[in-house]
This record gives C-alpha cells, structure tokens and sequence, in this order.
C-alpha cells in the first residue's frame, strides 16, 4: 500500500523536498539548476519560507517526483484554465477593485498562458480606465508575439507609451533604487517602449 503524507504547511513542504533530495544525493544547485530556479530559491523552499512561487516549487517537486494530492476534484471550466481566461474582464476586475498586486500575478499568468498557448491571449483591447496597465498589458502582449514570431495584434498600436518610467510593483508598494535600477536593465525592450518596467524574469517560466 502507498502511504499518503499531508503537505499542509510551508515546513512540511521543504523538509520532504529537503530530504527527497539529500535521498537522491542532490546538491541544492545541482537540483536548482535542474528545475530551473536559482539555489537561493531550493534554500528558501527547504526553509518552508511562506513565499515561494507556486511555479517554481512545482518544478522543484516535477524534478524530485513528487507531487501534490489533493482531497477535493480539481475544478474545470475557464476561470480555472489560463489558456481560456477572459483576461480583459480580469484586468478590468482587479483593477476597479485596486487589487494591485494581485493583478501583478495576473500579467505574469496572461504571459505564459500565451506563450503556452502559442498566441497572445489578449487579441482585443481590454479597454482598462487606466493608462498604466492598458501600457502594460500591451506592452507584454507586443512582447508574448515576438517571442512567438508573430505580429501583434493591433490594438497594441493604439497604446501610447506612458510620459514617465512606471513600474507596477509601485502601485502597492516602495520599490527601493537598486532594485529598480535592476528592474530596468532586465526589461523586455516591448515593455521598455511602453515606459513600463518588469523583469522579464518576472513575466514568463516558460
């Protein structure tokens, strides 16, 4: 018989992917370099630090064979499907309710939807009240169809570039210098035309 072990806290999780991987006769960078992540992510993932990125812990998990069970049905249907997400009405939601960082996750989310998807998701303009996220999210869907090797769709073209340099993590909180300095140099230059700025890091793990 299998036996089953509850993941339910952040410490559950390091400790089996911390011994899981000292199992196998990992290094943290040899694992870190096999998942894709850097090591100081693997420290703070075995730590059971409370932040990590779901994204990057289920390619950690992936690497080791692991998994996650769950007691309850994975729902199905399009707010559950990235690929099928109506990301206008998304934008548009989170940003009349200023869930700003939220919506952070959500440009990261609506990048490697389309970039999985082989498309940009966002062929219309979600007509957003604020010129900032409607200049980011043309600025990533310019960026999604490059890397895709398509054209844009045009109503990226209407988007006017932002008058000065803004960085979304700025709507919810300080940003300090040296990370904004960081910020810029690691830009895609579609979102740098726009005057938004992320890490491209940031945006897709595909």
């Amino acid at each position: 018989m299998t036996r089953t072990t509850s993941i339910d806290t952040p410490a559950a999780a390091g400790a089996i992917i911390r011994a899981r991987r000292q199992e196998r006769g990992l290094s943290q960078q040899f694992l870190a370099e096999a998942a894709g992540v850097s090591r100081k992510f693997i420290v703070d993932l075995e730590a059971g630090h409370e932040r990590a990125e779901l994204g990057k812990t289920m390619a950690v998990l992936h690497t080791l064979g692991l998994s996650l069970t769950a007691t309850e049905p994975i729902p199905r249907g399009s707010d559950y499907d990235p690929a099928r997400r109506d990301y206008a009405e998304t934008f548009t939601q989170l940003i009349d309710s200023r869930d700003f960082e939220f919506a952070i996750k959500m440009l990261a989310d609506y990048a490697t939807a389309s970039l999985k998807a082989g498309r940009p998701l966002l062929q219309r303009s979600p007509r957003l009240k604020d010129p900032h996220w409607s200049a980011a999210l043309a600025g990533i869907t310019n960026y999604t169809a490059r890397r895709l090797g398509q054209p844009a769709p045009p109503w990226t073209r209407r988007i006017r570039p932002l008058n000065e340099a803004w960085m979304p993590a700025e709507s919810y909180r300080s940003v300090r210098e040296p990370m904004k300095k960081l910020a810029m140099s690691e830009t895609p230059p579609e979102l740098a035309a726009m005057n938004v700025f992320i890490r491209e890091r940031s945006l897709a793990t595909i």
